[in-house]
């Protein structure tokens, strides 16, 4: 299991129902919104999934980005210091830009 700490950077006009959706996501935990601008949360799932729930978030309507604020994957290290899933954190937190219309 992943734990990841992530800010959605939304409109303003946008903020309260980004926050219900992203809360409303079985993998998330929201903790509120910070400065007026960003939703604060913890993603915790398997490390291969991280992509996967990155990109879900900022398809949602009123997201500019996500940011990944903090990445564990301390219990996929098997007892050699090896990952113990195939997993490259730059693929899986990169996201492309938005294609609007």
């Amino acid at each position: 299991m992943a734990i990841s700490g992530i800010l959605v950077h939304c409109l303003e006009d946008d903020l309260e129902v980004v926050e219900q959706q992203v809360s409303s996501m079985e993998e998330l935990t929201t903790y509120g919104i910070h400065e007026g601008a960003y939703v604060v949360a913890v993603v915790e799932s398997p490390s291969d999934v991280i992509e996967k729930v990155v990109k879900r978030i900022g398809r949602l309507d009123g997201v500019l980005t996500v940011y990944t604020t903090y990445l564990t994957i301390e219990d996929e290290i098997d007892d050699d210091g090896n990952l113990t899933t195939n997993l490259s954190a730059t693929q899986h937190m990169k996201m492309e830009p938005r294609q609007d219309g």
